[in-house]
């Protein structure tokens, strides 16, 4: 194993045992720990966030608006991995009360559901899959409703204006089959390290984090929340000392984009009191501090000695992997508004000019 790799992780084991033993104490301690970090909620940063950015982050969905199919699955149902962009519209829905853009993102929640099996699982009809959809297929799409089902109930007009009420209920009668799915992939915890962990694919331990946590969080399970911390914890692991969140074991400046994106969702919303702020919190800014030194003054960001996306890099359906540039824009947006930096704002707003207009 990389010698640098394992400091990392010695540090990391370190700094979270000393955290446990501080978070153990008093309540003062706890309000000296949320002064070191920043203390907004994911609904603070959002409500700072340029709306033509969250409108823009919308409009780069392939959505049919009556049955809520995403991308290739507009064609005939084809794999619940690709219904993962519900949050966007309804995040953008609730901040501007447009009743009809969150009835899309919930239809797009709901548009598998009807293809799920007893056990929680899906049929997958992708080419190559083995008529199943994979545990990391199912992490992707319970990501991304976990993320909007915890933006549902945080916004008060949401949960009481009475031109959201049919929402609710839609909501509502969907929580048992999402809880199911649910149960069903955290029986595939073993299957998910196993795929993700080791330095293969720090990016998809994040979405695994979030998809645990976040529904965790929203179906009041304890024990999805519990993993959910569980596998943050193997993410941090997974940063190496140059900042890198491993990727085929090394850097890869398109997928750190994407884990950024998934640990700032993961810091703001955790507690202000929970014993992961400071160390997630020191994880991030590793991260962005390495990232911004791979965005060019044009704003491209620079695949040289990536391990997965680059010229003649990874595939994806026969085509070759670009640079993920809105995972990186989502998660520099958030820093931007949790630290007030100057810096992250330029190089935010070069990344966002140089890719939106090609």
């Amino acid at each position: 194993m990389n010698p640098k790799y394992l400091l990392a992780i010695t540090a990391i084991c370190i700094s979270f045992s000393l955290l446990s033993d501080e978070f153990k104490s008093t309540s003062s301690e706890f309000h000296f720990a949320e002064a070191q970090t920043p203390a907004n909620s994911q609904w603070n940063v959002l409500t700072k966030i340029d709306p033509n950015l969250l409108s823009f982050l919308v409009k780069a969905v392939v959505i049919d608006n009556q049955n809520g199919a995403i991308g290739r699955n507009r064609q005939g149902f084809m794999s619940v991995g690709f219904q993962r962009y519900s949050s966007r519209f309804i995040a953008y829905g609730i901040l501007t009360k447009n009743v009809a853009m969150v009835d899309i993102g919930i239809k797009s929640i709901g548009y598998p559901l009807s293809f799920q099996q007893n056990d929680g699982s899906f049929n997958d009809f992708s080419p190559k899959s083995k008529g199943k959809s994979s545990p990391s297929s199912v992490a992707f799409y319970l990501n991304d409703v976990g993320h909007s089902l915890v933006l549902c109930q945080k916004s008060r007009w949401f949960q009481e204006s009475k031109e959201t009420e049919y929402l609710r209920v839609k909501v509502g009668q969907m929580q048992p089959q999402i809880s199911n799915s649910l149960t069903w992939l955290m029986a595939q915890e073993s299957e998910l390290i196993k795929g993700d962990g080791n330095g293969r694919a720090t990016n998809r331990l994040w979405k695994d984090a979030n998809a645990f946590y976040l529904t965790g969080r929203a179906l009041d399970r304890k024990d999805a929340v519990r993993l959910g911390e569980k596998f943050a914890m193997l993410s941090l692991q997974q940063q190496n000392t140059t900042g890198a969140f491993l990727e085929k074991n090394g850097f890869d400046s398109s997928y750190q984009g994407v884990s950024l994106q998934e640990a700032t969702l993961y810091y703001t919303n955790l507690s202000s009191q929970s014993s992961q702020r400071v160390i997630v919190w020191d994880t991030i800014n590793r991260a962005v501090k390495l990232e911004l030194g791979y965005i060019l003054p044009s704003g491209e960001i620079s695949t040289k000695g990536n391990t997965r996306v680059f010229v003649g890099g990874e595939t994806y359906f026969d085509k070759e992997k670009s640079v993920d540039y809105l995972a990186l824009v989502q998660g520099l947006s958030y820093y931007h508004q949790l630290t007030q930096d100057p810096t992250i704002k330029n190089a935010l707003d070069r990344v966002f000019t140089f890719y939106s207009k090609k």
